[in-house]
């Protein structure tokens, strides 16, 4: 390109002197016929200088004037003619795209996948991490937690009791509220579980929500006994009451009681914390959980007063703990508090995930300019000579470069409106594959949006203008001599730039197959553990009973005992019991000291997770027992002594041999004294791939609670049996209600763990599948388009007598090379890149060798074997006929 083609681009120096000149000499024209005028008429030259000078007036202002004119009018006219030659270029582009209607489809699909992967993800990137919160200054917002100081990492909820001395003893924030995920049986002739939200009275004043309709919660609708006021969240009101605007006052059946709606909330209100939620309450715990400083259930939300920071806050709320520590040192000792801002605490766990994914198609998409540019340079190879013409007959390269860029734009734009359709289904899908259980609320209105929309045409210009620049200045600046010596023949460069391409191509594509590949084995070593229980064949579903109807604990043991029962005697059951968390299922840690063993400090005594289950629980799990003996029917009851049954972590964390039976512990406060009678394996209590914890089991008949999980052994189809459950509990429980029936294998599928290492191998996969297919793509286009080019040269060979082999492995070389090269700088980026996935595998490196030759193998033979077909077709080549066409 010459030095002056911005010149040539945008004329705007060159306008300006041509103004200027042009001014001048309409001045210089009206004075010289002036001054001729003058002298006809008698005066000598200088005196009708002088006087025609003199006439015309301030020079310099008619100058100025005239000059400001002109201008005005050639920017007129030069925007008129850039947009005429604009609309031109666009024809011109659109007419040769007509021409080639193959190489258009390949490149607008191309762009349409790529674009389209990269405008699903960036909608789930905008919804979760750029759009703010549905709160009122949401960067004033932070959650609260109780930590041991002892265990940084074992946060836990706070007690009703310390949430009170932390909102009246504190400096640092406005307000502070407090909020627990729960579920009601709502309706009364056909009951339904449905999701709820139960908070303190000030909750939606401290997010600083409004409601859409009515109003929320006031002061003292959260005591005891309170009549109970619901907000319907919009979803829930839109699907339950059509939106009806009367529904305000309404009265409906929540846990057989009756609840008054005061108020519908806003359509983009979300509180990623307690899910998709239907009703919100105010909470109902009664009074023994509000007393109790030692029982944690209640989750903390808080707003800073102004000027407030993270830091001042946190030391603000451990100088108060150290208060209750020393006010309270059964409960609060070796207790401290934790601040964190509200956004991390919501979205915090899905950012790495986000991230990686958006990165995935960021690579994806880099690969698919990389292949059209490709496309463009073997078709700007074709056009040489048309080009060369054009510059011949008085093309500017400038210009040159414009139309070519017009043309790239153009198919990045319609690739990019592709782009949009791909979204559209791709965000579905994509949404689609997430469990009900692990999908962020912030999800569900995802979708093509404004945001998406000016993102996919930044984007679309962006694609264009990478794909299409390196190939419209190679096209435009071509060697008229290399052109008359070749012909349509390709230059080394542009070879040399076309092989750098598809290197580029492979080495993208390894570091996304590297990637799928760990998280799939990472997947595989995930399912491999044993769980300690048979997942197969057993159905699993949540009973719930209404509080108000089943108040007296007596009435809970005798209720559930007779629904358990019921569902053990349906045909082709072999076992059923009940618990209060399954397993996968975190539940309460209680702390404990051991009888015959030192008493600990308060607050370092030992802990073990704390559920309850029935007899039978264990048999219908395939939990095995190895010492002592399961839950009998006596135990629980009136008079009976306190049983216990611990798993193996438990025996050996506490006692020396790793034998329990015959020990005894007590809970925390010593109100109770429990007899080990029973020891059982270990089973995962949270996430698969996590430690197991001391678990302490009590029958449920001792500690009944409203809600139970329910687990039944049998060969029965599951939907079968959900209903059979179903029937027992409405004839046995009327009001309560039967909770998401499904298989245990479903649960492990949809667990945190497996999900955080399947949902990255899908997308990812995909995305690598897809750029793999490109890369291939792009290794055939160029050395099929070598073949041809040296079509010449392979007559030549065959004339003189080369082996179909040799012929063979001229071309295969040419794609194995740019494979390795390309393969080796794939590795040595998934090894740079891998740290960023390290945390998300499991029992597996980033680094791991076997995965990453495993992936080279597989690349490099798949690379190689897209040159199969242009070796053999070099192989046919015709030395007569190669000659003569030269």
């Amino acid at each position: 390109m010459t030095d002056d083609t911005p010149k040539k681009l945008f004329h705007h120096e060159a306008t300006r002197r041509t103004v200027q000149r042009d001014v001048d000499d309409e001045m210089r024209f009206h004075l010289e016929q002036r001054i001729d005028d003058l002298v006809a008429r008698g005066m000598s030259a200088d005196d009708a200088r002088e006087l025609a000078v003199r006439e015309f007036g301030d020079v310099k202002a008619a100058r100025a004037e005239l000059a400001s004119m002109d201008r005005r009018r050639v920017r007129k006219f030069a925007a008129t003619e850039w947009i005429a030659s604009v609309g031109q270029d666009i024809k011109f582009a659109a007419r040769s795209l007509r021409k080639r209607p193959g190489f258009a489809a390949a490149v607008l699909l191309t762009l349409a996948l790529g674009i389209g992967a990269n405008a699903a993800i960036f909608s789930v990137v905008e919804a979760v991490l750029i759009k703010p919160l549905p709160f009122s200054r949401p960067d004033r917002l932070v959650h609260l937690w109780e930590v041991y100081q002892s265990r940084v990492d074992n946060r836990s909820e706070a007690s009703y009791p310390d949430y009170l001395d932390w909102r009246a003893r504190n400096r640092s924030f406005s307000d502070m509220a407090g909020y627990y995920a729960g579920a009601f049986v709502y309706g009364a002739e056909h009951p339904q579980i449905v999701r709820a939200g139960k908070t303190t009275a000030n909750f939606f004043d401290v997010l600083g929500v409004h409601a859409e309709l009515g109003r929320t919660f006031a002061e003292g609708e959260d005591a005891v006994g309170a009549p109970r006021r619901v907000l319907l969240g919009y979803g829930f009101w839109q699907r339950g009451f059509a939106g009806d605007r009367s529904v305000i006052g309404r009265t409906i059946t929540l846990d057989g009681t009756n609840a008054t709606i005061i108020g519908v909330l806003p359509k983009d209100f979300q509180f990623a914390r307690v899910g998709n939620v239907s009703i919100w309450a105010p909470i109902d715990r009664l009074d023994r959980s509000r007393q109790q400083r030692g029982m944690h259930w209640l989750n903390i939300v808080a707003r800073l007063k102004d000027g407030v920071t993270l830091r001042t806050a946190s030391l603000n709320m451990s100088a108060i703990m150290g208060q209750l520590a020393r006010e309270y040192p059964p409960t609060n000792n070796g207790r401290d508090a934790q601040v964190i801002a509200l956004r991390d605490q919501l979205i915090g766990s899905v950012r790495p995930l986000v991230v990686l994914l958006y990165g995935a198609v960021a690579v994806m998409l880099l690969v698919a300019c990389a292949n059209v540019a490709n496309l463009l340079l073997m078709r700007g190879a074709d056009r040489r000579r048309e080009v060369a013409v054009r510059i011949a007959l008085g093309a500017g390269r400038g210009r040159l470069v414009r139309q070519l860029m017009t043309e790239s734009l153009l198919l990045a734009v319609l690739g990019g409106a592709a782009g949009l359709v791909v979204a559209h289904y791709g965000i579905h899908t994509l949404v689609g594959v997430i469990p009900p259980g692990q999908r962020p609320p912030a999800l569900a209105d995802v979708g093509v949006n404004g945001p998406v929309a000016i993102y996919s045409c930044l984007i679309s210009v962006v694609a264009g203008v990478l794909f299409g620049l390196v190939p419209a200045l190679r096209e435009a600046r071509p060697q008229m001599a290399e052109v008359l010596k070749q012909g349509v023949r390709g230059s080394a460069r542009a070879g040399a730039v076309r092989d750098a391409l598809v290197v580029g191509e492979v080495a993208l594509t390894m570091v996304l197959m590297s990637g799928a590949a760990l998280f799939g084995r990472s997947l595989v070593k995930l399912m491999s553990i044993q769980l300690g229980f048979q997942a197969e064949h057993l159905t699993i579903a949540g009973v719930f009973l209404p509080d108000a109807n089943y108040v007296k604990p007596e009435l809970r043991v005798a209720t559930f005992d007779q629904i358990v029962s019921r569902a053990r005697a349906l045909p082709g059951v072999d076992a059923a019991g009940l618990v209060t968390k399954l397993p996968l299922d975190w539940g309460n840690s209680v702390g404990f000291d051991i009888v015959g063993q030192a008493p600990t400090e308060p607050g370092k005594e030992p802990t073990a997770s704390y559920r309850t289950s029935s007899p039978g629980y264990f048999s219908a799990l395939e939990i095995p027992l190895s010492h002592g003996r399961d839950f009998g029917a006596g135990d629980g009851v009136a008079n009976a002594p306190p049983a216990g049954i611990v798993n193996r972590a438990f025996a050996e964390a506490y006692f020396k041999n790793g034998n329990a039976i015959g020990q005894s512990v007590v809970m925390g406060g010593g109100r109770d004294t429990i007899h080990i009678v029973g020891q059982v394996g270990d089973v995962p209590i949270g996430n698969i791939d996590e430690h197991i914890p001391p678990t302490l089991y009590v029958p449920f008949a001792q500690d009944p609670e409203t809600y139970m999980s329910i687990a039944i052994r049998s060969q029965r189809d599951v939907g079968e049996l959900a209903r059979e459950l179903t029937r027992i509990v409405e004839e046995t429980a009327p009001g309560a209600g039967v909770v998401n029936p499904m298989a245990m294998d479903q649960l492990i599928t949809n667990s945190s763990s497996v999900f955080m290492r399947r949902f990255p191998l899908l997308l990812i996969g995909a995305f690598a599948a897809a750029t793999l297919v490109l890369a291939l793509i792009g290794v055939y286009g160029v050395v099929s388009y070598s073949v041809a080019q040296r079509t010449r040269e392979l007559g030549i060979r065959v004339a003189l007598g080369a082996q179909t082999r040799s012929l063979v492995m001229l071309v295969v070389r040419h794609g194995a090379w740019m494979a390795a090269a390309g393969v080796t700088i794939g590795i040595a980026s998934s090894l740079l890149l891998g740290r960023f996935v390290a945390g998300m595998l499991y029992g597996i490196g980033a680094r791991d060798p076997v995965t990453l030759a495993l992936v080279s193998i597989v690349l490099g033979v798949a690379a190689v074997s897209a040159t199969i077909v242009p070796a053999k077709r070099a192989t046919k080549v015709d030395p007569a006929v190669a000659l003569q066409a030269e």
